[in-house]
């Protein structure tokens, strides 16, 4: 699929993570479309913190925001998301775009492994 296509059916017009060479396609997109762009495109030091500027963003606009991640942050992701996201506290919405390093079936070094294998669970 294309990455316009794939930005289309997303439907959201705010971005941020943290680049991960998996999602390199989107990352190009998002730098060649928006650069960085406090309206539409923010890339942050760790994913916990794009998970906060999502949340805000979607309180300010009411709109859906991306959050773009390896997914060797899902760790970072743990508190804002139990702590703002989730449908028992502010229910606030947010579409996760994740690399997944480590895929069980396919090669990837080592150190990606066992993270792979826990991605879906912990998702």
């Amino acid at each position: 699929m294309k990455i316009e296509t794939f930005t289309k059916l997303l439907g959201a017009d705010f971005y941020t993570g943290v680049p991960d060479s998996q999602l390199k396609a989107l990352c190009d997109y998002l730098m060649n479309t928006y650069g960085i762009d406090p309206d539409h495109h923010i890339i942050c030091a760790n994913e916990g913190n794009c998970v906060g500027l999502a949340a805000g963003y979607h309180l300010a606009t009411g709109k859906v925001p991306v959050v773009y991640m390896q997914n060797s942050g899902e760790g970072n992701i743990i508190n804002p998301v139990a702590s703002l996201l989730n449908g028992d506290v502010y229910a606030i919405p947010c579409i996760f775009v994740i690399g997944w390093r480590g895929q069980p079936g396919v090669h990837d070094e080592p150190q990606h492994v066992y993270q792979g294998k826990v991605t879906v669970p912990l998702l």
